[in-house]
């Protein structure tokens, strides 16, 4: 069974239709019951059958395929929006519908596409004040930063495992002043969630940037106290005389007479490192296998291929300057930290670098049972830090549960009453499509939709605009129940929505383009650019990265 598909779309110039109103409407109802914490699971199964179960939006957005030119436009705006915020990939998916939804109507009604444009940019602006209105400004200190941690993971995991999450990202990014730069994502399989932990320092994950650290490196020792380190930003090899030419041997002396000159080279090299008393070697590329050995047994410790960002990391923590070349090394240029310890996690082997004497830096260590758990929880967590910088960067944060969204509906409807233009209808219809987060949240819970978006209403024209859908289906405050966002989650859910929206709307036919080569590209098929586009790209600390490899064996991602 292959992963699901939105249909193909069919050329039309009917001006009563929208082109691409039947692939956003398929996304967004493949997405829309992994909405809230009562969210359910999806089931993708890719062409080779692995099994993947999760119900994080952006993974199966990641996992499914869409055929649908009009389709992938939407899909790539809806990554580019969690790629840049962390949260409200279904939240957005499920505005561009029924926005998209809305217009359709509105066209078969007589109205012009670019009437429903023009009616969508005015409701935006009165979206973003509305939401400035209701945000609420804290600090990083203030305890509704962890709430909005917390909310942007509760549903993916159990209650537990949100909290454990939400505790140990704030915690580290608290400790470096909420810097990206300085916050490092690593994840391993063979343990539990509870097994992660927070290092404050850099971990360096040797299996992926160096395949040399053992046991009997650094003459056996595991810990390094006080160690002087060095980094090279290349690789560590032997000198070239000449560059390239050809060596001839015509007897075995002129062999003996070219590995001396190899050996005395090498030999050169390595005093240059241990002249110096360096212990330890982190070179950004790879070490040459001779000088490796040669190094490990003088007792320095050689951590090679090293990711750039660690690799950065490293020199502003222990204070030491890069080298292009390990034999132009100087004493200036070393640093040193109060510990480098190696250690087997997850089957693989980790280097940390603790007691940092020049920049903090903190490291979060996740565990999972297998492989893709273990992916998958990095990817959580990494929305969790990028909710939590956006809580803490400004902005504010506002009530969580849906209530954004119908404070925004009541604002715009208000705007509608005082347009005397056609765009009204167009305001009037924004209005009603953003109510379909808190009717969804309703209907996720177990609740009748429009009894509860009718209660939802009622409250917030009492004035209480903080009430939102509980976990129950029923009309709660979600700053008491703890439901909190930043105020640019649903800020950015509502302008990729409308950006999106109207891009499509400006499409009136779906043409075939000519063959590779004697046209235009894929990318300029659309006919716009429309920003959003372009696959996710790498992660980060949030992340996070770009779509997942769920080859390998089946499993449950989410739980």
């Amino acid at each position: 069974m292959p992963p699901t598909t939105t249909p193909t779309e069919e050329s039309t110039t009917d001006p009563r239709r929208v082109p691409g109103a039947d692939p956003a409407r398929a996304i967004a109802a493949t997405l829309q019951s992994t909405l809230g914490p009562n969210g359910l699971d999806k089931m993708v199964i890719d062409r080779s059958g692995t099994v993947v179960v999760t119900n994080t939006a952006a993974t199966v957005l990641d996992a499914i395929e869409i055929d649908a030119p009009i389709g992938r436009v939407v899909r790539d705006a809806v990554r580019s929006h969690a790629r840049r915020v962390g949260d409200g990939t279904a939240t957005t998916a499920l505005l561009v519908g029924e926005l998209l939804d809305a217009a359709e109507g509105l066209i078969e009604e007589g109205l012009h596409p670019v009437s429903v444009v023009d009616g969508y940019g005015r409701a935006i602006d009165h979206a973003r004040e509305a939401l400035r209105e209701l945000s609420v400004p804290v600090d990083p200190d203030d305890p509704r930063v962890r709430a909005a941690a917390a909310t942007a993971v509760t549903g993916r995991w159990d209650e537990a495992a949100a909290e454990r999450f939400a505790d140990l990202s704030v915690g580290a990014l608290r400790s470096v002043e909420f810097d990206a730069a300085r916050l490092t994502l690593h994840a391993y399989p063979g343990g539990a969630l509870a097994d992660s932990e927070r290092i404050e320092g850099i971990l360096v994950d040797v299996d992926e940037s160096s395949t040399t650290v053992d046991d009997v490196g650094a003459r056996g020792r595991r810990t390094l106290a006080d160690p002087t380190v060095a980094l090279v930003d290349g690789e560590v090899t032997l000198p070239l005389d000449g560059g390239d030419g050809t060596v001839s041997v015509r007897d075995a002396d002129g062999l003996a007479t070219i590995r001396d000159h190899e050996r005395a080279a090498g030999q050169a090299m390595v005093r240059s490192v241990t002249d110096r008393d360096v212990d330890v070697l982190v070179c950004q590329r790879s070490v040459d296998d001779a000088l490796r050995t040669e190094l490990i047994g003088t007792g320095v410790l050689p951590v090679e291929r090293t990711r750039r960002d660690e690799f950065d990391a490293i020199a502003r923590a222990a204070g030491a300057t890069p080298v292009t070349d390990a034999a132009d090394l100087t004493r200036d240029a070393l640093g040193s930290v109060g510990a480098v310890r190696r250690r087997s996690v997850g089957g693989g082997t980790a280097v940390t670098f603790t007691d940092l004497p020049g920049e903090s830096h903190e490291s979060l260590l996740l565990r999972g049972g297998t492989p893709h758990v273990a992916a998958e929880t990095k990817r959580i967590v990494s929305d969790c830090v990028a909710v939590a910088r956006h809580a803490a960067g400004g902005g504010g944060v506002v009530p969580g549960a849906g209530a954004p969204m119908m404070a925004v509906s009541r604002a715009v409807a208000e705007a509608a009453a005082g347009v005397d233009d056609r765009a009204a209808l167009a305001l009037d219809a924004f209005a009603d499509a953003v109510t379909v987060i808190p009717r969804t949240l309703a209907r996720n819970a177990g609740a009748d939709p429009i009894d509860a978006v009718t209660a939802l209403r009622a409250r917030h024209h009492d004035g209480r605009v903080t009430a939102g859908i509980d976990t129950s289906g029923a009309v709660r405050d979600a700053f008491d129940a703890g439901v909190v966002e930043p105020v640019a989650v649903p800020a950015r859910c509502l302008e990729t929505a409308v950006r999106t929206a109207n891009l499509v709307l400006r499409v009136d036919e779906t043409l075939a383009a000519t063959s590779s080569g004697e046209g235009a590209s894929e990318g300029d098929h659309h006919g716009h650019d429309h920003g959003d586009g372009g696959g996710r790209g790498s992660d980060s600390g949030h992340g996070s990265g770009g779509g997942h490899d769920h080859g390998g064996y089946p499993w449950a991602l989410s739980h």
